[in-house]
This record gives structure tokens, C-alpha cells and sequence, in this order.
């Protein structure tokens, strides 16, 4: 081997190893905002870092899943982005075999990280089945006139007891924070006919 062929093999190699301490050293940290939480998976063994700011890992043998920990919601009978009524949701029958629509708003937050990545892949779908099922069962129970007007308050407080001992069986790692009735109001004539 000639002497040119050295230095390139060398630079070669120089320039490798710079790449190799950099993986290492950039790889090393992560950083944890205020309102999030980290899931660090050594060896896929779960651990929970809840505590804002810089961290040290151990490159290639730790991973790091992190998770906004802030309140967030979603609606159930109409959609956010259009405001248009989604009646496969909205349209209900209540104990006195009448139609009503009816929109909520559901608010909950992450409260065990761990829980909510590993023991459902999609857990805030699984919130969403049940408070549909929860919303069904107590608007089923009650009037139209109530679910309207007169029993609106004492229906959420049902819904969310129902819905809150539901997420406590199944413990995904979910919280809810609260479910509001956002519309009440009598279908559309094309479902009336």
C-alpha cells in the first residue's frame, strides 16, 4: 500500500469516528417540556421521566417516547373543523321513542404515559367508543323534553360518572376531564319524515 492510500484509509477512518462520537453525543440528551412526561425504554422495559428539562439516555439501548400530558378534546356529534352535524353520532332515541340530536364535547388528559402507549395502541379511540356507548345508554333513559331543556346538567354528571368507571376498568392511562352537552335540539325534518 502506497502512502496516498494510507492517508485516504485514515481520513476515512477520521471521519467515521467523528461521526460515531457525534451519533453518541447528540443521541445522549433529550429534553422533557413542562407539559409533557417521557417514556424511556431500556431493553423495552418502560420507565417513566416526568420531570421538565435535559436528560441523559444511553444511545442505541434506550428509546424515548415522549407524551403531551396537556388537557385535549374532541367532539362527538358534529365536526370541529366544518360545524357540521355528523348525525350518525348526534342522532339518539330517547325513553319516549323520540329522535334527538344531541352534541357533546369530551376534555381528558394523559395521566400514566406508560399505560397510554403500551396497553392500547389507540386509546383515545377507545375513550371515544365509550363515551358514545355512555352518551347512548343515558340520553336513553331520559325524555326529549329533558334532554333538551330541564335535565341537561344532571345527564353530563351521569355520562362522566358512567364514562370515568369505565376508563377505571379498562386503565389505559386516560383521564377524563369533562364532558359537555354542546347542542340539543330536535333532528332535521328529512329525519322527522
Amino acid at each position: 500500500m502506497d502512502q496516498t492510500s494510507k492517508t485516504v484509509l485514515k481520513g476515512i477512518g477520521i471521519v467515521a469516528a467523528a461521526i460515531i462520537v457525534l451519533t453518541l453525543v447528540f443521541g445522549s440528551f433529550y429534553t422533557i417540556k413542562e407539559q409533557e412526561q417521557a417514556v424511556v425504554t431500556t431493553f423495552g422495559v418502560p420507565n417513566t421521566v416526568s420531570e421538565p428539562g435535559l436528560h441523559f439516555k444511553i444511545p442505541f439501548v434506550q428509546k424515548v417516547e415522549k407524551v403531551d400530558t396537556t388537557i385535549k378534546g374532541f367532539a362527538i356529534g358534529y365536526d370541529e373543523a366544518t360545524n357540521m352535524t355528523k348525525e350518525d353520532e348526534s342522532l339518539m332515541i330517547t325513553s319516549d321513542d323520540s329522535f334527538v340530536n344531541v352534541d357533546f364535547y369530551v376534555e381528558y388528559k394523559v395521566i400514566n404515559p406508560e399505560k397510554a402507549l403500551y396497553v392500547s395502541e389507540y386509546p383515545v379511540t377507545i375513550l371515544k367508543n365509550i363515551a358514545q356507548s355512555c352518551i347512548r345508554t343515558v340520553v336513553g333513559h331520559n325524555e326529549v323534553y329533558d334532554v333538551i331543556t330541564t335535565k341537561k346538567s344532571e345527564i353530563q354528571a351521569e355520562i362522566k360518572e358512567r364514562i370515568t368507571e369505565e376508563l377505571t376498568i379498562q386503565d389505559i392511562g386516560i383521564q377524563l376531564i369533562n364532558i359537555t352537552i354542546q347542542d340539543a335540539e330536535p333532528p332535521t325534518v328529512e329525519v322527522m319524515e
